[in-house]
Order: C-alpha cells, then sequence, then structure tokens
C-alpha cells in the first residue's frame, strides 16, 4: 500500500475504534490516530472544536452516551492530495439505538441512523484537521421532530453506490480520479451565475450535458433526494434559487491561509469524486418556498460537501450532498435546536418569570 491508502485505512480504523470505545478509551483512540491539536470543523452546533481532548468531550463522548451501541456503515473512501495536504474523504451513516436525548433530541430506544461525512487532513501519518458533517435534521425526521416544512424530494435513505464501483479503503486510482474530478470541475464551472440565473433555461445546458440522463441527487433532510435532471431542477435547484437568486461559488485564495473560504479539499480517485468548502457558497435569502422559510434578507454562508460518481462514460450519475442548514438557519434567525428544547419539553416556559 501507499501513503494514501495507509490513510484511507487509518480513517476506517478509526471509526471502528471509536465504536468499540466508550469512556477514558475514547480519549486514548483519538490520541492515537489524531494529533493533539487537530482542528475539528463540525457542523452547528459543534462548529469549531480546537484540540483532540476538546472533540472527545464535545463530539464523541455524548454521542457514545445517547448511541452506546453505534457502528459506522460507510460507502467508499477517497484519498488524494489538494493544496499540498494528504486527504481522506468518505460517508456513511453512523447506526445505534438512540436510549438518550441528544442536542436535545428526544431518545427513541429504537434504532436510528446519523447520516455522517469525514473529510481529513493527515500530517505524519495521523489528523491534523477533520470536517464532521452531520445531517442532524434527519436524525430528527426519524425521532418525530422535524423541523422543516415537507421535503419536495424523497426523504428515503440514501443509496450506497453499486458494489463493483471501486473506492475501497484498499486501494486507489488516482490516475481515472483525475478525469473524474476534471469532468466535474468543469461541470461546476458551468453552473449559473450573476445575470444567468435570471434566465435559467438559456444557461442550463452548460452544465447538464456533464449529467447522466438517470441521475441520483441525494440531498440532505430538508430538501431530499431526486432522481433525473427534471427531479433535480423541480425539487431543489428551482426553490434554492429562488431563496437565494444571488448565489455564487467561493473561490479560494490557495496562497491565501488556510481557513480560506472556498473549496478546502478536491480529489478524485477512480469513478469518484469530491469537493467541499468551509463555507463554498454566499447568497442573500430573498426568496420563499425554502425549507418553508420566509425570507429573512440575510446574507448567508453555506457549508456544503458535494460527493460524486460517474460512470463508465464519463457521466455524472450519482451526487450526495453534506448541507449544514441548521448553521443556514441560524444565520437567517431560527435557532432550530433551541426550538426544539420547547417542543421536546412542553412544560419549558418561554415567556420569563
Amino acid at each position: 500500500m501507499n501513503h494514501h491508502t495507509d490513510n484511507k485505512r487509518r480513517l476506517a480504523d478509526l471509526l471502528f475504534r471509536l465504536s468499540e470505545s466508550d469512556g477514558a478509551a475514547i480519549d486514548k483512540t483519538l490520541a492515537d490516530f489524531c494529533h493533539p491539536d487537530a482542528v475539528w470543523r463540525v457542523f452547528h452546533p459543534f462548529n469549531d472544536l480546537n484540540g483532540t481532548e476538546v472533540a472527545a468531550e464535545k463530539l464523541w463522548a455524548p454521542l457514545r452516551e445517547s448511541f452506546p451501541d453505534w457502528e459506522a456503515r460507510m460507502a467508499f473512501m477517497l484519498a488524494g492530495e489538494y493544496e499540498g495536504h494528504e486527504c481522506v474523504s468518505t460517508w456513511g451513516v453512523l447506526m445505534g439505538n438512540l436510549v438518550k436525548p441528544w442536542l436535545g433530541i428526544p431518545a427513541t430506544h429504537g434504532l436510528s441512523a446519523l447520516r455522517l461525512g469525514l473529510n481529513a487532513v493527515f500530517r505524519d501519518g495521523k489528523i491534523a484537521k477533520v470536517y464532521v458533517l452531520l445531517d442532524i435534521p434527519d436524525l430528527m425526521r426519524q425521532v418525530g421532530v422535524y423541523p422543516f416544512r415537507r421535503m419536495p424530494g424523497s426523504a428515503e435513505a440514501w443509496a450506497f453506490p453499486p458494489v463493483d464501483s471501486g473506492a475501497t479503503a484498499e486501494g486507489i486510482d488516482l490516475e481515472l480520479g483525475a478525469i473524474t474530478l476534471a469532468n466535474v470541475r468543469e461541470m461546476q464551472m458551468g453552473l449559473a451565475k450573476g445575470d444567468e440565473l435570471k434566465n435559467l433555461g438559456n444557461t442550463r445546458s452548460k452544465h447538464s450535458r456533464h449529467w447522466h440522463k438517470n441521475m441520483m441527487w441525494y440531498g440532505p433532510a430538508g430538501i431530499g433526494s431526486s432522481r433525473g435532471q427534471r427531479g433535480f431542477l423541480d425539487y431543489h435547484g428551482a426553490l434554492f434559487i429562488q431563496a437565494f437568486p444571488d448565489r455564487e461559488g467561493i473561490v479560494r485564495d490557495h496562497s491565501g491561509p488556510e481557513d480560506a473560504h472556498g473549496h478546502y479539499i478536491r480529489l478524485g480517485d477512480g469513478h469518484f469524486a469530491v469537493t467541499a468548502g468551509w463555507p463554498s457558497l454566499y447568497g442573500t435569502h430573498l426568496g420563499g418556498q425554502w425549507l418553508g422559510l420566509a425570507p429573512s434578507g440575510k446574507r448567508v454562508e453555506m457549508r456544503v460537501a458535494d460527493w460524486y460518481r460517474t460512470d463508465r462514460d464519463g457521466k455524472i450519475i450519482d451526487n450526495w450532498v453534506m448541507m449544514d442548514l441548521l448553521h443556514i438557519c441560524q444565520q437567517a434567525g431560527l435557532d432550530v435546536l433551541d426550538d426544539l428544547r420547547y417542543i421536546a419539553d412542553p412544560s419549558l416556559k418561554r415567556w420569563p418569570e
């Protein structure tokens, strides 16, 4: 194995060890795989956790207490280099019985699945920085406290890729990955922007030719999933652009600070690719419909990660998308988890005495 497959294996082993750890063993496991000063950037409400001890205390220990028997089922592992850093990317689900409340989400004492994405930066064989992407609204949906309007797309669980499509933790294909990533980037650069957003019918073809006619677009809870370009446009694209008519991608300054806005990861590995930013988009919330939120007029930043799979002809056939919706709502003036407190416990008083 080379260092990229070594890093894939390390990330897979970390998840397995964490699923077997509780109490002080969580700290030991994280210390074995992560630098002490590792930066953990986690979807809202966690945000930035500086240092592995803080990540253990704030994220992993409470998660273990609520899901004492969780295990990770990951869809695939991608690896490569970006901006001179060794990176590994994956998504999947943490499955387990939710026996105690987590983030105020009530316990069900039954099986739940927390959708999870990880984008890790390795240095000297250990994790130096990791982005942890959590679909918390989807867990709320499973529990019965879903916070948004009915999803326009399907709420069903995301499908893993076909079994023979590659990108395992045991191998890597950077040559094909470079072709895959180039196709993805060409598609992204063809997305409508600026005045083009006012005339989508004439601009759509710039990126549409990159997509398979039966593409699957897997969106986070609140948006849902769809099949085919028509489904994507109706169930996500139109609503998103109505809500953020000036949305724009952020061009990262690669000579700037490590935490500059824009893509912090771009990898291609076989027929798979990933791009993600913290944030990667800006937009002004001017339209309704999206998530059922009334327009706030606020300029918001969006933390988004996209994983792609292409077919043998290079057409994008799968696109799995994680978006920090709780963070977007917070910026727009809605604190979803604070509101949940009063829903989960009606005895709490909103009006101060």
